[in-house]
């Protein structure tokens, strides 16, 4: 399972790019801790989601002042620690 997981995300990544993984990881995220009622989990992953992109962009332009890092090597790095948290990390109810 583990590994079906990894090929499909690492196919979804390399076919359709960086920013797509959002859908991948926050929705996945919030479900972890709100449960799977959509009507409570759908704004709040679309607030999330926003506010992750935002916050990686302005942490892509703050890393190094005079120039800029592309925001998807940034979202790609903390989407990277947060998929594998979310593989290897027991859920809260089991």
């Amino acid at each position: 399972g583990l590994l079906c997981v990894s090929v499909v995300s690492a196919l979804t990544v390399v076919t359709v790019g960086m920013l797509p993984f959002i859908g991948l990881i926050i929705p996945n995220l919030i479900s972890r801790q709100l449960g799977d009622n959509l009507r409570v989990t759908l704004p709040v992953t679309a607030l999330l989601g926003g506010v992750f992109v935002l916050g990686c962009d302005i942490l892509a332009r703050v890393v190094r002042h005079p120039y800029e890092v592309p925001v998807g090597t940034i979202f790609g790095v903390l989407g990277t620690l947060a998929f594998l948290w979310l593989i290897y990390a027991r859920p809260r109810n089991a």
